[in-house]
């Protein structure tokens, strides 16, 4: 007898964040074997969220909309947010993880961004993705959906998927050891 799948969604399209996911659930066996389904869905939040809380509800958000005939779906929203000590803007990635019920959130780690992008930023109210290009750091115009703008700052040694594969990995702790959550 063929073993039943585990149907997990993404409230998704974007190419690099799918990928992550692929790679981070298949060392998960609890969770395998599984098939992705990935859905375009609003976040509800600003198209460049500026604080935590708009990259959770984000991130809630895709979870809820893509939550159809599934097991478990999951959302992502990267953002900015203002750092409590030194005022600069951090960027970082919120997942949410949704099983019908309940959240299992996790962060990534975060990057300062560069002063003269963050001055474009809040000056020019543009999103990190234009600023990259304006400021001639790159020629592509969703950046986010490939290697990032992080990929840039370290010189290719991390690349925009290792922070959402950390997201993942974090809110995947609460659901793998959900003893503990209780």
């Amino acid at each position: 007898m063929a073993e039943s799948k585990i149907i997990i969604n993404v409230g998704s399209r974007n190419p690099t964040k799918i990928e992550a996911v692929r790679e981070v659930l298949q060392q998960y066996p609890f969770l395998n074997p599984f098939d992705l389904n990935s859905f375009e869905v609003s976040s509800g939040v600003s198209e460049q969220p500026m604080s935590r809380e708009e990259m959770e509800i984000g991130a809630a958000n895709r979870a809820i909309k893509s939550f159809n005939k599934c097991s478990y779906s999951i959302g992502f929203e990267s953002g900015l947010a203002e750092s409590f000590y030194t005022k600069r803007l951090i960027d970082s990635c919120a997942c949410m993880i949704y099983d019908g019920k309940d959240f299992y959130e996790g962060y990534s780690e975060g990057f300062v961004i560069p002063p003269s992008l963050a001055k474009l930023i809040n000056e020019e109210n543009l999103d990190l993705s234009q600023v990259a290009k304006k400021a001639g750091l790159t020629n592509s115009e969703k950046i986010g959906n490939e290697k990032g703008i992080i990929n840039i700052l370290t010189n290719g040694r991390y690349v925009r998927g290792d922070q959402i594969k950390s997201a993942l990995k974090m809110a995947l702790i609460q659901l793998e050891h959900s003893e503990f959550y209780r």
